[in-house]
């Protein structure tokens, strides 16, 4: 059944278990999110992106209450999450830039860091393998801009080096999310999450949701484990380094985490 946006009688319909055969459990619910590009090759139209996805926090919230009220054992899937651009199943469609792929990985940091918040147990990243028109193996486009791998190598791209970077560093139920302040006080340009773990660990997720260069001032963390993924990392593992200052330089779309042993 697909859904549009916002039809929140069918949650209340379907997690009501009076409206199910009796003894029938309800284990989990599963829903999708997709920020839309509006064009394949300028990347200041990728910040809309995190734009887009803003308001679906308000509808997550709303799901997650109507759960809660009806059906609170039942689990919650958001098991497709990711960016799509125009004409991607075109065989005429622009090829994008190399940058693309750190915009929507620092897209799927920034969607992880908001609805980790919101209780969702599941948080999946769409989608291993996308490809565009390849005509000596002739294989029609399936969704380039989604794909996590590079499909002529098979390396990560940014997308799926995030995604690792994020299972290794998250603790799931021993993490707890914590009141976070940088110099971008606003959060327009870049997003902040700090995370305080077991025996003191803390770890932090910094995100550059524009296509520009921008410094933040982080106080705590001198001496800590900085892992970057931007454009300079490409197909490549994440560049570690012992962070030295309190001033952190970012590159457009860049995603960063940072964490004590």
């Amino acid at each position: 059944m697909c859904l549009d946006h916002n039809e929140f009688d069918f949650y209340r319909y379907f997690l009501n278990h009076s409206n199910h055969i009796e003894g029938i459990p309800l284990d989990m619910i599963a829903y999708h999110y997709y920020s839309i590009g509006h064009n394949r090759t300028d990347p200041n139209d990728w910040e809309s992106f995190f734009t887009q996805f803003d308001p679906f926090i308000e509808e997550v919230k709303q799901i997650e209450q109507i759960r809660k009220s009806l059906s609170p054992q039942t689990r919650t899937t958001i098991d497709e999450l990711g960016v799509i651009h125009p004409d991607d199943n075109s065989p005429t469609a622009e090829q994008f830039p190399l940058i693309y792929w750190n915009a929507a990985s620092a897209f799927y940091a920034y969607a992880w860091g908001v609805l980790s918040q919101q209780g969702i147990d599941v948080i999946a990243h769409s989608q291993l393998v996308g490809y565009p028109q390849i005509t000596k193996l002739n294989f029609s486009p399936n969704y380039p801009s989604v794909t996590m791998l590079n499909w002529t190598t098979g390396e990560g791209t940014a997308k799926y080096w995030t995604t690792k970077l994020l299972i290794e560093t998250a603790q799931i139920d021993r993490d707890h999310a914590v009141e976070t302040q940088t110099s971008d006080s606003t959060g327009q340009i870049i997003y902040t999450q700090a995370f305080l773990g077991e025996n003191q660990r803390k770890w932090i997720l910094i995100v550059n949701k524009r296509f520009v260069h921008v410094q933040v001032q982080l106080s705590g963390f001198v001496g800590a484990q900085m892992f970057t993924i931007d454009e300079s990392t490409a197909n490549s593992p994440p560049k570690q380094t012992i962070l030295s200052s309190n001033i952190i330089d970012l590159n457009p779309f860049a995603v960063l985490i940072i964490r004590t042993s």
